[in-house]
């Protein structure tokens, strides 16, 4: 049986500042005339985004890999597990037009965060990685409107912790053994 997490993150749907040049200066709107406004993390992991620089997409990732972090430290899970499944749910609070493939980009970057990392970013190392033997990726979900409005990540663990790496290692080099032994021998 597994076990089910869900994990609240930041409303970065939400969360709006004022796009600048460099030396602070904000970027007007040629037709309205009033500053452009952006969402440094909603913005570059949407799936239509149009982001101007791979900082811009590096920074959002950074920040939603924290976010996952320290919400799933919060919520206990901790340890290495056989399989891992995730699901990115969404409630707006209104009835707006959205689609829901728009949120794989942000739910990938969710999923990095619980599997092994990076040097650069590092992750929860609850699997070894996110690929479909070890994490299962379901579709983002749009919720309705009675929903109250957030951000939220459903986390599903297998309960049985996955055996040392050396006993996989070995295991696998034993198999590959015996059918290169058997290959090898001569009728």
């Amino acid at each position: 049986m597994k076990a089910g997490y869900q994990l609240l993150l930041p409303r970065w749907d939400t969360e709006w500042v004022l796009k600048t040049r460099r030396g602070g200066w904000p970027v007007i709107d040629p037709r309205t005339r009033k500053p452009r406004r952006w969402r440094p993390v909603w913005d570059p992991l949407r799936g239509n985004a149009r982001t101007g620089h791979y900082q811009q997409r590096a920074a959002a990732t950074r920040a939603v890999i924290e976010a996952v972090t320290q919400a799933a430290t919060r919520a206990g899970i901790t340890g290495h597990y056989e399989h891992v499944t995730v699901q990115l749910h969404w409630a707006p609070g209104d009835r707006r037009r959205a689609d829901a493939d728009n949120l794989a980009p942000l739910q990938k970057a969710c999923a990095d965060a619980l599997a092994r990392g990076r040097k650069d970013l590092p992750g929860l190392h609850l699997v070894p990685d996110d690929r479909p033997q070890w994490m299962t990726k379901l579709m983002p979900r749009i919720e309705p409107p009675p929903t109250p409005a957030g951000l939220w990540l459903t986390v599903e663990v297998d309960p049985a912790p996955t055996p040392a790496r050396s006993t996989i290692s070995t295991s696998a080099h034993s198999r590959r053994s015996d059918e290169q032994r058997d290959g090898d021998q001569k009728p």
